[in-house]
């Protein structure tokens, strides 16, 4: 992974679309956050309550409307190689195959052939995808397009992976399977990740830092410290979900959540 630092500032950040017009929404608001290098980040908050506005802040798909964006200093103000992204449905073009989807971004960035090869088999076999390589993605499961997605957005050795929801249509087995797989990357990389989601104990399951959004216009409403996902890894995952520790944490979240919205049915629970 990428061995630069990843040190992103959002301060004072306001998104409204349709600024002026009289159909405009206030997305989210005073928006301050700092993310550091090698952090996994989960937000969690309503729906609607600008999660994705966030993401596509951090990777230059939005610009804010009011307030500062940096990365290591600089605006971001567009993508960025640097900030790779990983959506709830992957986008894989169908005319290619895994290998050809995974190389696509490093052959428009004029990577020498045989680095392209080097890097796509690292990152396929470390999303347990090499001996598919040559399959077109139509081919493929639900669980396998995302992973090839990942191994795509990995491949382009980013400071930080943005997840938008990536697991959310994965059935219960296969998003287990999808979370173990993240852990393990995120754990053996150097890489930031900043993952959005509505399931409260992926989020308590992969994350360092928890951060609960209020209902729109977005705020942050509180930030967790969390270190389950280390002893996920050095144990099981039921062992930690049923600690007393875990069970509060988790249960004050959902009661954050719930105060926002008279309709928390969006959330696992």
């Amino acid at each position: 992974m990428n061995d630069k630092n990843c040190s992103i500032s959002l301060k004072d950040i306001g998104v409204t679309y349709n600024s002026g017009g009289k159909n405009s929404v206030n997305a989210i608001e005073d928006i301050n956050l700092e993310i550091k290098s090698r952090e996994f980040i989960a937000v969690l908050g309503p729906s609607g309550c600008g999660k994705s506005t966030l993401l596509n802040i951090l990777a230059g798909f939005v610009k804010p409307t009011r307030g500062t964006a940096l990365m290591n200093g600089k605006p971001i103000t567009a993508p960025s190689f640097e900030r790779g992204v990983v959506f709830q449905t992957p986008i894989l073009y169908p005319w290619l195959s895994v290998m050809e989807n995974v190389e696509f971004g490093l052959k428009m960035r004029k990577f020498d052939k045989k680095e392209r090869l080097r890097l796509c088999e690292k990152y396929l076999k470390e999303v347990e995808l090499l001996e598919f390589k040559n399959y077109k993605s139509y081919e493929l499961s639900g669980g396998m397009r995302q992973r090839a997605a990942l191994a795509r957005a990995l491949a382009g050795t980013p400071s930080i992976i943005l997840l938008d929801e990536p697991f959310g249509a994965l059935d219960a087995f296969t998003k287990i399977n999808m979370q173990i797989l993240t852990r393990m990357i995120w754990a053996g990389g150097k890489s930031t990740f900043f993952l959005i989601t509505h399931d409260v104990d992926e989020a308590l399951s992969l994350a360092t830092r928890v951060i609960v959004m209020s209902k729109r216009p977005g705020r942050i409403l509180k930030e967790f410290d969390v270190e389950f996902t280390y002893r996920i890894n050095e144990t099981v995952l039921d062992k930690t979900r049923f600690s007393k520790e875990y069970i509060s944490l988790r249960e004050e979240i959902l009661s954050l959540i719930h105060h926002q919205t008279s309709d928390a049915s969006g959330y696992i629970i």
